[in-house]
Formats: structure tokens, sequence, C-alpha cells
């Protein structure tokens, strides 16, 4: 180097290092040291390293709790729709709620059953007074099942409803039940009553006087009346009959009463004829309203019944008549089926019954026909056996 360049600034060739001659003169040149930047660049990959590894972890969710799943409502055959459908239909015969009655009935088949005209009123008002709906009245209906799981959906089906003494009332055993058998049929989610009968009757106090067992006079003019069991259309039950006979007139009709009588049951035997029609019909019947007027019409529309016994087929229409009289003033039915079954030999045979229990309900109630007009005395089931004197 020469003396004045001492001072200058020079760049190595070989290290392109920069220095001053005059300072590093007799110096040697020591190698560059990295420590730092290695460890620099060391503490960068550790951060980035770390900070990978954290970001690669994803954070823990906490847990859900499992949302709940709704659960199908679970019936049984006695808490099912239907059985409480079941339990509102019978407790609407006990409350005269006529709306109920109607929605939750077959009008066509009770009707049938009860031989009231196909009517929502007149079947309501059947329910609230035919003797085979005593039970549901006199006690409380709480609780009804149906027969089978396959009751629950099918079209149609069978339920028991269930009656128990209503609180205070002393003329049933306390613990006691009665069972009444239903059949239905449906229409969209509504059931509909298509029959009924009494399978268990609940158990009386017999600390209390019977129904039907206090003391009466049988008329002398009809055979005693007999239980027996019969099946149709209403189901099978237990009544009362006796083999028709000759009626005379009410012992203590006036002559006035007899007269109106007679003419009476020959107009309502006339109605049966297609050209006379329903209004000859109504206005027979309207004509005896006063009671001893009914006792004294009630023998002879037997007595009619009586002359067509013997080809009930023939005389189905006339005979219908006067049945549908008999019901009309008494409140009293025995399901007479007008149009039949289409087979001769069975329409036979139900119509002669159904002329045999009007024979049996005045064989009892002959007397003083009050008894079962005012107070619904049993004639079905229970009523007029061998035990009664």
């Amino acid at each position: 180097m020469p003396q004045d360049a001492l001072d200058q600034k020079f760049e190595c060739p070989e290290c392109h290092r920069v220095f001053f001659p005059k300072t590093t003169a007799g110096k040697r040149v020591q190698a560059p040291d990295y420590t730092k930047a290695y460890l620099g660049f060391g503490l960068v990959a550790v951060a980035i390293v770390v900070i990978f590894v954290l970001s690669s972890k994803s954070p823990e969710k906490p847990k859900e709790k499992p949302k709940p799943v709704a659960q199908a409502p679970t019936h049984t055959v006695g808490n099912h729709p239907r059985a409480r459908q079941l339990v509102a239909w019978a407790q609407a015969i006990a409350s005269d709620n006529q709306l109920v009655m109607q929605s939750h009935s077959n009008i066509g088949k009770l009707a049938t059953q009860l031989g009231v005209a196909n009517d929502g009123a007149a079947v309501a008002a059947a329910l609230r007074t035919d003797e085979s709906t005593r039970y549901l009245r006199d006690l409380v209906c709480e609780s009804a099942e149906l027969s089978s799981d396959a009751d629950m959906d099918a079209a149609s089906g069978t339920g028991m409803v269930f009656v128990t003494p209503k609180p205070g009332d002393d003329n049933y055993i306390k613990n006691t039940r009665g069972e009444i058998v239903v059949t239905f049929d449906t229409e969209g989610n509504q059931i509909k009553v298509s029959g009924f009968s009494v399978k268990m009757k609940p158990a009386w106090n017999p600390k209390v006087a019977l129904p039907g067992r206090e003391t009466f006079t049988p008329n002398a003019d009809i055979a005693r009346a007999k239980t027996v069991e019969i099946t149709d259309e209403a189901g099978t039950r237990k009544v009362q009959m006796s083999e028709p006979a000759p009626v005379p007139h009410w012992e203590k009709a006036t002559p006035e009463q007899r007269q109106l009588a007679d003419q009476v049951v020959a107009d309502i035997v006339k109605s049966a004829d297609p050209d006379t029609g329903a209004r000859l019909f109504n206005r027979a019947i309207l004509k005896v309203q006063e009671f001893e007027d009914k006792q004294a019409c009630v023998p002879r529309v037997l007595n009619a019944m009586y002359e067509r016994f013997a080809d009930v087929n023939a005389n189905n229409l006339e005979l219908s008549q006067l049945n549908q009289a008999l019901k009309s003033w008494t409140g009293y039915a025995v399901n007479y089926d007008v149009k039949g079954s289409g087979d001769a030999a069975k329409d036979k045979t139900a119509r002669e019954n159904c002329i045999r229990q009007w024979f049996a309900f005045w064989w009892r109630y002959s007397g003083d026909l009050s008894k079962w007009i005012d107070s619904g005395d049993p004639l079905l089931d229970n009523g007029g056996d061998d035990k009664d004197k």
C-alpha cells in the first residue's frame, strides 16, 4: 500500500471485506462469527414449528347435549283416544248430552237396535230412556278399554265400557262394577257406536229391594213370561217372552175409551197401506195422549198383533205399524226389523220373538202401565223371571 493510501477504504478482492490499511496493517483477518445469526435462525425455526404444531391441532369442541328425540305417544287399549271416546259416549247418555250422543253414534244401526226411527234425535231420546242403557244412566262411567290392539286402528272394533256406583248410591254394592260390550265403526278419527249389550251387571245391594221384584199382578189372559236368550242384530241377550193370545179390552176402560181404542187400532192397520201413508198413522197416534187412553189402547193393539201372528211375514207391514204404536206410547222397544234380512225363516223367527216380547210386557204391566212409564222398570235381562210372584 502506498503511504498516502493508508487512510483510504479498500475492499479485499478475496473476502470482499472493507478495511482501512492504516488500522489493519499487521493484523490477521478473523473468520466471520455467524453464531448470533444461527441462533436467530434457530429461534425463528423453533417458533415456526411450534406455531405449525399448535395450528394443526383443532380446538376441542364442547360436547353438544343430545337433542331430545320426540317420542311417539304410547297408547294402550285403556288410554287410546277411541277408548276415551267410548267413555264420552257413555257419559253423554247419563248427562243427556244429545250432541255427543249423536256425533258418537252410528244412527242407522242404533236405530235398528233400539227400534226407533233412523233419526239422530230419536236415537238420542231412546238412549236416554231404553232399559238397555239403564246402567249407563244409573251408574258412573269413568273408564273403557278396547278389546285388543287391533281395535286401535281398524275400521271397526269392539270395546268395553265400565260403570261403577255413584258416590252415596246405596242401591249397589260399593266396589261392584258393570261391564257393557260396545261395538263401533269409525269415520276419520271419530268412533260411531253401532251396538251395545250388558256383559256383566253390577251387584245390587241385597239390603235394597231389587227393581222389578216388587209385587205385581200378572195378566190372566196371557201365559206366564219366560226368560229366553236370543241373538239378532242387537247382539245376544236375555229377554222375556209370552205366547200371544186374544186380549180383551182393558177392564177399566170406559165405553168412550173402548171406542177410541178400536178406531185407533183400525187406523194404525190401515196406515200400512202405501196409499194411506204415514199421515194416518200420526193422526191415530196423536189421538192417544192421556195415560188412561194409552192403558186402554195397548191391549187392543196386542190383540191385533195376535190376529196376525199366524203369518208374521205376510202381515209384516201391519205388525210393524202396530209395534211402532206400542213403542211410541210406552217407550219400550223390541227391535222389530220391518226390512228383514232376506232369509224368510230367520225373519219369521225374529218377528215372532218381538211379538212374544210385547205380550210378556203386557203380562207384567197390564195392571198398572205407569210402573213402566214412570220408572222404566226392567223387563229385559233380570225382569219377570220365575222368582217374581
